[in-house]
């Protein structure tokens, strides 16, 4: 099994996990102190498993660049193709079927050609690979009626405002993610999400103050560090707020490659600042 699908497979089991605990408490079977802490510990585990997911999928698509023919020799595929999009695990292909809740994750963070008038996107995610990646209208309006079932875990609803926000289409994506706050108003990755779709708006200090929200609730959620840290960094161009954000993200994270990217980004940082 490659790493990737691997990480996918342990991303699908970690939501699997969370919709679990979800029902548990619905039915009163764990108490609700129990599952804040539970859910909060497999959240990380997400943040995590994603942020690891991306990079595989960056070597992957780096090893593929270098096995390419020259640029004269092939026909570059059209922009719509090379346009970076989440992975949607194998598990869409069960919510499309109709078996069970979502258990797929998407994360975005590569807001290449979503038409906004954000100045300098960050460059913090590296484009996925993607092989079998597209999603139809079909399974996209598939996974709607399943996340937008009256009794559809939260988990679900965030999974479609993920392929919402990574397909650019920024209004659906905000009213799915405030159907999951309704329910959740304490959700720190919905929080999270919604700011940003406040950045892809060109509403920084805005996303940023949602980020700050996020992380009031869950001060070790390590995907609103990522994103806090690139906005500050690429964005906002705020060197020294940048390196705290990113010593925040590498408490949260613990020891490797992730931690290591975050320490060259604060030399980066360093370095702006001595100019």
């Amino acid at each position: 099994m490659s790493v990737a699908k691997d990480l996918r497979r342990q991303l699908d089991a970690a939501w699997q996990a969370i919709e679990a605990l979800d029902a548990d408490h619905a039915t009163g079977r764990i108490n609700p102190d129990e599952h804040a802490r539970q859910r909060a510990d497999k959240e990380r585990e997400i943040g995590r498993l994603f942020v690891s997911l991306r990079r595989a999928q960056a070597a992957r698509v780096e090893q593929d660049d270098r096995r390419r023919p020259e640029p004269d020799d092939v026909v570059a595929p059209p922009a719509w193709f090379r346009r970076p999009i989440v992975l949607i695990p194998g598990a869409m292909l069960v919510l499309v079927a109709g078996i069970g809740g979502g258990v797929a994750v998407a994360k975005w963070l590569m807001p290449e050609t979503r038409g906004t008038a954000t100045p300098s996107m960050p460059t913090s995610a590296p484009p996925a690979d993607t092989a079998g990646s597209a999603m139809t209208e079909t399974e996209l309006q598939a996974l709607r009626t399943v996340a937008l079932r009256a009794d559809a875990p939260v988990a679900s609803l965030l999974q479609l405002g993920h392929v919402l926000l990574d397909r650019g289409r920024l209004a659906e994506a905000r009213d799915v993610y405030q159907k999951a706050l309704v329910r959740e108003p304490r959700n720190a990755e919905a929080v999270t999400h919604m700011g940003a779709v406040l950045y892809h708006e060109g509403r920084l200090d805005e996303a940023l103050a949602k980020l700050d929200e996020a992380l009031r609730i869950d001060p070790r959620y390590m995907h609103a560090h990522w994103d806090r840290t690139q906005y500050l960094f690429h964005a906002k161009r705020d060197y020294a707020a940048a390196i705290k954000a990113a010593e925040g993200f590498i408490e949260a994270a613990g020891p490797g490659p992730d931690a290591d990217n975050m320490r060259k980004l604060i030399s980066d940082a360093r370095q702006q600042l001595r100019k």
